[in-house]
């Protein structure tokens, strides 16, 4: 096994806490002024596990060249890439995620580093890994939403595209049900195949 594939199992041990962490500390949900230290730490540490997860599955970047810190919502890049386009694309990752509050890039240009590119087997496991977690995080976020009744639809994701399946009250329902999907990081497109109870 390679290192990025051992990269990828430790982030999978963190990422299973995620959706336990996402239902007390939500991504992007920052503390207000006078919450404890633990919960900006919480955010911190949620903020970096995304952003590391982020590298990972970026075919362009090599995640184990890049080293990310994150302080109060303030991101710290440092480490080596092979170009200026990679520096820049690393940055504007970090910039898109939610809570990111500012990206410090001290990110070095290294041309002569190898190419991050995967064996075909090593991407689909990857791929495989991503979906399972795609899958994971429109659950918590449907079981996160009291006006969705979660427990009657299923997720399955392929491709980063999401499928939803089963049963729901009402048409609003079937539509909040897909924007939850749509809106989740990494979802490309949504397949909303959600029926609506005759006794809703």
């Amino acid at each position: 096994m390679n290192k990025r594939l051992k990269f990828t199992l430790s982030v999978l041990a963190v990422l299973g806490l995620a959706g336990i962490l996402g239902r007390v500390v939500p991504a992007g949900s920052m503390p207000a002024d006078g919450e404890c230290v633990e919960g900006q730490a919480a955010n911190d540490k949620w903020l970096e596990t995304q952003l590391e997860t982020a590298y990972l599955f970026n075919p362009h970047l090599n995640n184990l060249s890049i080293d990310t810190e994150v302080k109060n919502g303030e991101v710290m890049l440092t480490g080596t890439v092979r170009s200026a386009i990679d520096r820049d694309l690393a940055e504007e990752i970090a910039k898109s995620l939610d809570g990111v509050k500012s990206v410090g890039n001290s990110l070095e240009i290294k041309e002569d580093m190898e190419d991050p590119g995967l064996p075909e087997s090593d991407t689909n496991f990857l791929q495989k890994v991503k979906d399972a977690t795609t899958t994971a995080q429109v659950k918590t976020r449907l079981i996160g939403n009291e006006n969705i009744s979660a427990g009657d639809i299923d997720v399955d994701t392929r491709n980063d595209v999401v499928r939803l399946s089963g049963m729901v009250r009402s048409a609003t329902e079937r539509q909040l049900a897909e924007f939850i999907a749509r809106n989740t990081s990494g979802v490309l497109a949504v397949s909303n195949e959600l029926e609506i109870s005759r006794s809703g």
